[in-house]
């Protein structure tokens, strides 16, 4: 800072995966005379989400996948437990429920927002909690993991509503697991599978990813639908029906629902787009229209994956922009697109798929060591490395 300037006032909206990672390095990289933090969230809770995978096969219990926020957040920061409703780009101030806040640099780091009323008929099924489930909330999660544990044979159909979505590969390593657990149960004889995407291939729709994945579901005997997107589910009749009138018969459905932009992007003037992500350059993660404003982890259109891994790489980038920026300095560094996608596609095995904006960054190849590494280093590492903005400490960091 320059002799005679006031503290910079750095506000992240959102205390979830990307927002708490980039608060802790900002803290890190400032000094307090430098610029004050704080983080706007609602929720006193913070979930590990990519665990609710594991969750539903019994990998991982529900203890391990919730802390408290203000636990996560580094000392020099400051948490306000409150709901950001409007930004105002033009005051430099963002309303929230209870009053405002004023900021000279603004991070949108809200998620992405789950649509549970759509397609039609979902969220009678999630509600009524007999065949139609998700597990994109820890809730609704430890629902499907009692419902598979009761499951004796039938179709068990995963189904993604619409993109993008968080974890793009999450589909398909749930519809493999679930296909190995009834192996492992010995009812494989009496189930059959089925995945159900969108897109006109599997996700994560990189190659060689997705050439390989599709030979694993073939030799698996496991049926993939591209290109369906539900407009209805009917409990009743135990069918899901796409737009063109196609349908799935299910015993058992798992679905991901449609993911938006938060509220409080669509309700800001010039934020986001229809959707409500917020629109930004690539690279720089610096909104299209306002310069002091960023966005980071899944609020962001970006042409790469909402995960968290995603959301770490871009934490590096942007912490060291805003402090070169508010040092008087040229910001450098950018964001390359990096996403590495998790796939469990067996007990004891798993495949990543690492790409950025240019493509693939790696081989298509399962191994024991990277079921190792998702299942068990992963969320410790979430935990005490990544949410913390800790340097690399393993090769693959």
């Amino acid at each position: 800072m320059r002799p005679g300037e006031k503290t910079k006032h750095i506000v992240i909206v959102g205390g979830g995966t990307a927002g708490i990672m980039l608060a802790n390095r900002l803290r890190k990289n400032l000094a307090a005379r430098e610029a004050d933090i704080t983080v706007i969230e609602r929720r006193r809770q913070h979930d590990y989400q990519t665990g609710w995978l594991t969750l539903l096969f019994d990998i991982d219990k529900p203890e391990n996948l919730t802390r408290n926020v203000s636990e996560l957040i580094t000392k020099g920061v400051d948490i306000l437990i409150d709901e950001a409703k409007t930004i105002d780009a033009s005051r430099k101030l963002i309303k929230t429920r209870s009053g405002s806040v004023p900021y000279d640099y603004l991070v949108i780091a809200t998620g992405a927002k789950l649509l549970l009323d759509e397609p039609a008929g979902m969220k009678e099924g999630l509600k009524e909690g007999k065949s139609v489930f998700t597990f994109y909330t820890q809730e609704h999660a430890l629902k499907l993991r009692d419902a598979l544990r009761r499951f004796t044979g039938g179709t068990i159909v995963s189904c993604i509503a619409d993109l993008p979505i968080k974890c793009l590969a999450a589909p398909v390593g749930f519809i493999m697991m679930a296909e190995a657990q009834a192996r492992k149960r010995g009812i494989r004889d009496k189930c059959q599978f089925i995945l159900t995407t969108p897109s006109t291939s599997v996700p994560p729709s990189v190659e060689p990813y997705a050439s390989y994945v599709e030979r694993l579901l073939q030799q698996r005997g496991i049926e993939v639908r591209t290109e369906f997107t539900p407009s209805k589910i009917n409990t009743d009749k135990a069918v899901c029906e796409d737009y063109l009138g196609n349908r799935v018969p299910f015993d058992l459905l798992a679905i991901v629902p449609p993911h938006t932009g938060e509220d409080l992007v669509q309700n800001s003037l010039a934020m986001g787009d229809p959707i409500g992500w917020v629109m930004c350059n690539k690279n720089s993660l610096t909104h299209r229209e306002f310069a002091d404003i960023f966005v980071i982890g899944d609020a962001a259109s970006l042409p790469s994956g909402k995960t968290a891994t995603a959301a770490e790489r871009q934490a590096v980038v942007l912490s060291q922009r805003i402090s070169d920026s508010l040092r008087g300095k040229e910001p450098t560094a950018t964001y390359d697109g990096t996403t590495i996608c998790p796939i469990l596609t067996e007990y004891g095995k798993a495949l990543f798929a690492e790409f950025d904006y240019s493509g693939s960054r790696g081989e298509a190849v399962e191994s024991k060591l990277k079921w190792l590494r998702h299942v068990y280093l992963s969320r410790w590492r979430y935990w005490n490395v990544a949410l913390k903005g800790k340097t690399k400490i393993w090769p693959w960091d």
